[in-house]
């Protein structure tokens, strides 16, 4: 064989190397943060069966786990509506949070057990009413019926119990973070310990009121601002009065649930002077009204929610409102 012949074999022998010893562990690392993005950008659109697409895609490309990726995996299956894909999303959530160690991790964990516990717990309570009701059963699978869903219960209880401290492990780091303090709220007051969830839900509306209160404080005074930062002032105002105004609605749940209905009112009527226009507080209000023999007061918010409502005329609260003012005409 000459020399030319040989340097072409050698040639090929080189480009067949190549192109079977694969990807070098660079282009990896490249690929799989192009997973990573694309995950997360889907999950920012809200797109998060595609967000666990990219993320699943990611994980299959790496030698070794990626913390990242399994959040985002985990966090996007959390977020989907059916109760078994927010199960599915614990493991890739404990492995995320051994991973990372971060706070961000433990919130994002804490999610997942409250979501969880609240999809079961619901599960489990329409399933006991309808052991009560179904006259198809007979006493021996009634009981079973009725057993089963108490553990249900149980284990949802067990779940917002694991939230609540992962709240707290979140809190420790961050003592002033609304989604973690709005979430502990929620976690307590699924647990019955009410001061516990007013305290943080409390410290939660505190922060906004002060946040609030200095942005239009700043857009008062300050003539030179510019135009687009007095819009983002703006803007955050608006995020902030909204995140508000979830969080009293939290509040006025539990002065219900305690049988406050002055406090219960009480927070409506802030609620209402921050967001006048939220008619299911209108609505909400003005029952509380009725349920006090407030006659007049009820009569205004009920018709205010009848004549501004968008809901169809045989749903519940349309249904109870006309009640309300037949009786009360």
């Amino acid at each position: 064989m000459n020399v030319s012949k040989i340097g072409l074999v050698v040639a090929i022998y080189g480009v067949f190397a190549a192109c079977s010893s694969g990807p070098t562990d660079e282009e990896i690392a490249v690929k799989v943060d192009d997973f990573r993005q694309r995950s997360s950008q889907y999950f920012n659109a809200g797109s998060y069966t595609q967000a666990y697409q990219q993320a699943t895609l990611g994980l299959e490309l790496t030698t070794e786990d990626d913390g990242e990726l399994n959040l985002l995996a985990g966090h996007a299956l959390m977020m989907m509506r059916n109760i078994n894909d927010v199960a599915k999303s614990e493991a890739y959530l404990l492995k995320a949070q051994k991973m990372l160690d971060t706070y961000r991790a433990d919130l994002i964990l804490g999610e997942f057990h409250q979501r969880y516990g609240a999809m079961l717990n619901a599960h489990a309570h329409r399933q006991l009413k309808l052991a009560e009701e179904l006259d198809s059963l007979d006493d021996e699978q009634r009981q079973a019926e009725i057993e089963e869903n108490e553990d249900r219960v149980e284990t949802a209880r067990q779940h917002f119990n694991d939230a609540a401290e992962l709240f707290l492990v979140a809190l420790e780091q961050s003592p002033d973070d609304l989604h973690a303090l709005q979430l502990i709220g929620q976690s307590y007051t699924y647990l019955g310990e009410h001061a516990a969830a007013r305290k943080h839900l409390g410290h939660a509306v505190d922060i906004l009121v002060e946040s609030r209160r200095y942005k239009n404080r700043i857009l008062a005074t300050d003539t030179k601002m510019p135009l687009r930062e007095a819009d983002r002032l703006r803007s955050g105002m608006l995020g902030d009065i909204g995140t508000e105004v979830s969080i009293r609605i939290l509040l006025a749940g539990l002065d219900k649930l305690d049988g406050s209905v002055a406090a219960e009112i009480e927070q409506y009527s802030t609620i209402l002077e921050l967001n006048p226009n939220h008619l299911d507080v209108s609505y909400l209000r003005g029952v509380a009204y009725y349920n006090t023999g407030n006659i007049t007061q009820a009569i205004v918010d009920i018709e205010h929610f009848i004549s501004n409502t968008d809901l169809p005329y045989d749903h519940p609260q349309v249904q109870h409102s006309l009640k309300i003012t037949n009786e009360l005409k």
